[in-house]
Protein backbone atom coordinates (compact mmCIF):
# COMPACT_ATOMS: atom_id res chain seq x y z
CA UNK A 1 0.00 0.00 0.00
CA UNK A 2 1.47 3.29 -1.04
CA UNK A 3 1.04 6.41 1.05
CA UNK A 4 1.26 9.96 -0.15
CA UNK A 5 2.70 12.55 2.17
CA UNK A 6 0.42 15.49 2.84
CA UNK A 7 2.98 18.02 1.60
CA UNK A 8 3.39 16.23 -1.72
CA UNK A 9 -0.28 15.53 -2.38
CA UNK A 10 -1.91 17.19 -5.36
CA UNK A 11 -3.90 20.28 -4.61
CA UNK A 12 -7.42 20.35 -5.93
CA UNK A 13 -8.51 23.38 -7.89
CA UNK A 14 -11.84 24.04 -6.18
CA UNK A 15 -13.60 27.26 -7.18
CA UNK A 16 -14.05 29.68 -4.30
CA UNK A 17 -17.55 30.80 -3.46
CA UNK A 18 -18.68 33.82 -1.50
CA UNK A 19 -19.46 32.97 2.11
CA UNK A 20 -23.15 32.66 2.90
CA UNK A 21 -24.25 34.51 6.02
CA UNK A 22 -25.96 32.59 8.77
CA UNK A 23 -29.26 34.44 8.33
CA UNK A 24 -28.91 35.03 4.56
CA UNK A 25 -28.64 38.79 4.99
CA UNK A 26 -26.82 40.82 2.37
CA UNK A 27 -24.30 43.42 3.54
CA UNK A 28 -25.21 46.70 1.85
CA UNK A 29 -23.40 50.03 1.61
CA UNK A 30 -25.16 53.40 1.73
CA UNK A 31 -23.32 56.73 2.06
CA UNK A 32 -20.07 54.82 2.62
CA UNK A 33 -21.58 52.99 5.61
CA UNK A 34 -21.79 49.19 5.60
CA UNK A 35 -25.07 47.84 6.95
CA UNK A 36 -25.59 44.24 8.03
CA UNK A 37 -28.68 43.84 5.85
CA UNK A 38 -30.57 45.35 2.95
CA UNK A 39 -33.48 45.98 5.34
CA UNK A 40 -31.27 48.06 7.65
CA UNK A 41 -29.80 49.98 4.71
CA UNK A 42 -33.27 50.73 3.33
CA UNK A 43 -34.44 51.97 6.74
CA UNK A 44 -31.39 54.26 6.93
CA UNK A 45 -32.07 55.62 3.44
CA UNK A 46 -35.65 56.40 4.49
CA UNK A 47 -34.40 58.13 7.65
CA UNK A 48 -32.01 60.23 5.54
CA UNK A 49 -34.93 61.26 3.34
CA UNK A 50 -36.97 62.19 6.45
CA UNK A 51 -33.97 64.20 7.65
CA UNK A 52 -33.94 66.10 4.34
CA UNK A 53 -37.63 66.92 4.75
CA UNK A 54 -37.02 68.23 8.28
CA UNK A 55 -39.09 65.56 10.04
CA UNK A 56 -35.95 64.00 11.57
CA UNK A 57 -33.32 66.14 13.27
CA UNK A 58 -30.61 63.53 13.79
CA UNK A 59 -29.76 59.87 13.27
CA UNK A 60 -27.28 57.95 15.41
CA UNK A 61 -26.06 54.54 14.31
CA UNK A 62 -25.58 51.63 16.70
CA UNK A 63 -26.46 53.30 20.04
CA UNK A 64 -25.47 51.11 22.98
CA UNK A 65 -27.27 50.25 26.20
CA UNK A 66 -25.51 48.56 29.11
CA UNK A 67 -27.87 45.84 30.29
CA UNK A 68 -25.46 44.50 32.89
CA UNK A 69 -22.15 46.14 33.80
CA UNK A 70 -18.83 44.31 33.76
CA UNK A 71 -17.77 42.75 37.02
CA UNK A 72 -15.16 40.48 38.53
CA UNK A 73 -15.59 37.15 40.31
CA UNK A 74 -12.68 35.32 41.91
CA UNK A 75 -10.22 37.31 39.83
CA UNK A 76 -12.03 36.54 36.59
CA UNK A 77 -13.31 39.51 34.59
CA UNK A 78 -16.83 39.16 33.25
CA UNK A 79 -17.68 41.35 30.29
CA UNK A 80 -20.75 43.59 30.31
CA UNK A 81 -23.92 42.65 28.49
CA UNK A 82 -24.52 45.29 25.82
CA UNK A 83 -27.55 45.80 23.61
CA UNK A 84 -26.91 47.67 20.36
CA UNK A 85 -29.94 49.07 18.54
CA UNK A 86 -29.64 49.86 14.85
CA UNK A 87 -30.70 53.51 15.10
CA UNK A 88 -31.39 56.31 17.55
CA UNK A 89 -33.68 58.82 15.85
CA UNK A 90 -34.36 62.34 17.09
CA UNK A 91 -37.43 63.86 15.48
CA UNK A 92 -37.82 67.58 14.73
CA UNK A 93 -39.90 68.06 17.89
CA UNK A 94 -37.14 66.47 20.02
CA UNK A 95 -38.84 63.09 20.53
CA UNK A 96 -36.28 60.26 20.58
CA UNK A 97 -36.92 56.68 19.57
CA UNK A 98 -34.75 53.62 18.99
CA UNK A 99 -35.17 51.19 16.12
CA UNK A 100 -34.04 47.66 15.49
CA UNK A 101 -34.50 46.26 12.00
CA UNK A 102 -34.47 42.54 12.64
CA UNK A 103 -35.10 39.99 9.96
CA UNK A 104 -34.50 37.09 12.34
CA UNK A 105 -35.50 37.40 15.97
CA UNK A 106 -33.01 35.08 17.66
CA UNK A 107 -33.27 33.86 21.25
CA UNK A 108 -30.34 36.11 22.23
CA UNK A 109 -32.08 39.12 20.66
CA UNK A 110 -35.38 38.36 22.42
CA UNK A 111 -33.60 38.01 25.77
CA UNK A 112 -31.64 41.25 25.34
CA UNK A 113 -34.80 43.08 24.23
CA UNK A 114 -36.58 41.86 27.37
CA UNK A 115 -33.66 43.07 29.53
CA UNK A 116 -33.59 46.41 27.67
CA UNK A 117 -37.28 47.12 28.20
CA UNK A 118 -37.00 46.16 31.86
CA UNK A 119 -33.98 48.36 32.57
CA UNK A 120 -35.11 51.28 30.37
CA UNK A 121 -38.93 51.16 30.61
CA UNK A 122 -39.48 54.73 29.38
CA UNK A 123 -37.69 54.48 26.03
CA UNK A 124 -39.61 54.42 22.77
CA UNK A 125 -38.35 51.20 21.20
CA UNK A 126 -39.51 50.08 17.77
CA UNK A 127 -38.94 46.99 15.68
CA UNK A 128 -39.08 47.23 11.92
Amino acid sequence: MSRVRADSAMKLDVPKTAPVSKYHNKTTEVDGILFDSQKEADYYANLKWLQCTGAVKSIELQPEFVLQPAYEVAGKKIRPIIYRADFKVTEADGHIYYVDTKGMRTQVYLLKKKMLLYKYPDIDFREE
